[in-house]
């Protein structure tokens, strides 16, 4: 289902977009469980189960005609048991700024987010190999930037692809991935090595997971892109003992939003401190 928004101030008509929310399904199982009120992204072929959710959505960014000035979303089954919300949720989080934003996230796990540096550090943790991958990625696609001291906040971390955004956005997010793609698919690049590399989860390719995690880099590295998110520390947590340090997780997005506000060293400082302590614990 599509909802059209019209947003009306004194009588003059300033925004106008629909809201398109696709459940992506791979199986008869996975199609019976989309939610009410989303549209169904049909990959019951599942062609590429390499690519997990990256193969539907390509297929549909590179076939379909898009509305400039919708947003759409793309949601594995596991979207309403790891953030809790419905399409009316979904629907009222994009109204609520009157869809003026390029990007919205809805990212769960948000220890997962608050405790690492930035999502390739977190992701590091649990597949070494990580930072040394996505650096070369982001060599290939011409940044000039070092990905370990790259610091990202709640606002432009984006798990599991759950996010909402404009044509604009999803076109950038589509050229940086299909780098990732064609090199993952050539068996002779020191890079398409990197990311076919068997990970500890279920064997599942490196790939995938720096996949999920390129929204994130295109927020933190384009300042441009006007992004909100929904507060993830109402959503779930991850499985981990981090989860136990719900107060400590605030605090450490809130001085990294500090520290990528005012580039002052003094809340980076404080962030590594709480870091620390908490190693400790």
């Amino acid at each position: 289902m599509i909802i059209l928004f019209l947003f009306v101030l004194k009588g003059l008509t300033v925004n106008q977009f629909g809201i398109h929310l696709y459940h992506i399904a791979y199986s008869q199982e996975t199609l019976q469980s989309a939610p009410a009120e989303f549209l169904i992204l049909d990959n019951l072929k599942n062609e590429r189960p390499d690519w997990f959710e990256y193969w539907p959505i390509r297929n549909f960014l590179n076939s379909s005609v898009l509305n400039e000035n919708d947003f759409y979303g793309f949601f594995s089954p596991k979207f309403s048991l790891k953030t809790g919300l419905n399409a009316a949720s979904v629907r009222q989080f994009v109204a609520s700024d009157g869809g003026i934003s390029d990007c919205y996230i809805i990212s769960p796990q948000p220890d997962m987010g608050a405790f690492y540096l930035n999502v390739f550090e977190q992701g590091e943790a649990f597949d070494n190999g990580t930072m040394a991958t996505i650096q070369a990625a982001a060599n290939e696609a011409g940044l000039n930037l070092l990905i370990e001291g790259l610091v990202m906040d709640s606002r432009r971390i984006v798990f599991s692809n759950y996010f909402l955004a404009r044509p604009t956005f999803w076109r950038a997010w589509l050229n940086f991935n299909e780098i990732i793609f064609s090199h993952a698919e050539n068996e002779n690049t020191e890079l398409g090595n990197l990311l076919r590399e068997p990970t500890s989860y279920n064997d599942v390719q490196r790939k995938v997971f720096i996949q999920e995690r390129t929204a994130s880099l295109l927020l933190a590295t384009n300042p441009h892109w006007k992004c909100v998110r929904y507060n993830p520390f109402k959503l779930a947590w991850s499985g981990t003992p981090l989860n136990q340090f719900p107060l400590e997780a605030v605090i450490s997005d809130a001085l990294k939003i500090a520290y990528t506000e005012t580039r002052d060293q003094e809340y980076l400082s404080a962030y590594t401190s709480v870091r620390a302590n908490l190693q400790k614990r």
